[in-house]
């Protein structure tokens, strides 16, 4: 659980914030946090899910970028290879506090510094005031608020509808073991095409009909999973695998088994 602390310009006037936050904070997370209006740009990199919040198991949606916990394929040799980075890893190390105006600091020594350093942001001019680069991120947590509870009310339409399929990814390796993925979920496209004419209206007048078909269509971007996986050159490898240890040849999506238990 990473530390929260508030951000003051009494406690903070000479912290800069390192030019490569966004990467540094992607490089261990698989899933990252997508709003709604993300869908369309993450997923011309990576296939969008429906995936539990940890703490509430609440549905959220994530960008899936690997297969494997704590690791990142769309960041290789410090760049990132996607098209888009989501507003998650824009605004790292900063967030919204339970009282919006309270900006919130994570407490992560790999991208805050004391002083002056090359490339590094700093947070407060000399003076105390807010630097552009603090208004900028502010502004863009603002408006991820507002996205928040778009997403929410998107989830909580698309759950009542019935319409969240909870799924396995079933990884088929090369050496012709397998494994299985949980905790993802998708799409009912079969429930979607047994709603009413009213329905499927009201979720078109939303704007969400579109955004559900988007999903489905991101899962084609698993192919492209696939490709970075094995891919990855041999250091990176988890548990020091040796090359083919663990080459991905497929991965197919299965209805979850403990979903329908």
């Amino acid at each position: 659980m990473d530390m929260r602390i508030p951000l003051s310009a009494t406690s903070h006037l000479d912290t800069v914030v390192t030019a490569d936050a966004a990467l540094v904070y992607a490089a261990s997370q698989h899933l990252l946090n997508v709003r709604l209006g993300e869908i369309s740009q993450v997923m011309a990199d990576v296939a969008v899910f429906f995936s539990r919040h940890l703490q509430t198991g609440q549905w959220l949606l994530s960008g899936l970028y690997s297969v494997t916990p704590a690791q990142n394929l769309w960041l290789q040799q410090g760049q990132w290879l996607g098209s888009y980075q989501p507003v998650c890893m824009q605004t790292y190390p900063l967030l919204l506090g339970a009282d919006p105006s309270q900006l919130m600091l994570v407490d992560d020594s790999r991208v805050l510094q004391q002083g002056a350093a090359p490339g590094a942001m700093p947070l407060f001019t000399e003076n105390g005031q807010p630097s552009d680069y603090l208004r900028r991120k502010k502004a863009m947590l603002d408006k991820d608020l507002q996205q928040e509870y778009l997403t929410f009310q998107f989830v909580k339409t698309v759950n009542a509808l019935g319409l969240i399929k909870e799924l396995d990814l079933h990884l088929l390796q090369a050496d012709g073991s397998s494994q299985l993925i949980k905790g993802l979920a998708t799409v009912d496209e079969d429930k979607l095409q047994l709603l009413s004419a009213e329905q499927l209206q009201q979720l078109h007048q939303q704007g969400y009909l579109l955004l559900l078909h988007a999903m489905l269509l991101s899962i084609t971007r698993l192919n492209r999973l696939i490709q970075l996986h094995n891919l990855q050159p041999d250091g990176q490898r988890p548990n020091g695998q040796h090359p083919g240890s663990q080459l991905l040849k497929s991965i197919k999506l299965e209805i979850s088994r403990s979903a329908h238990g």
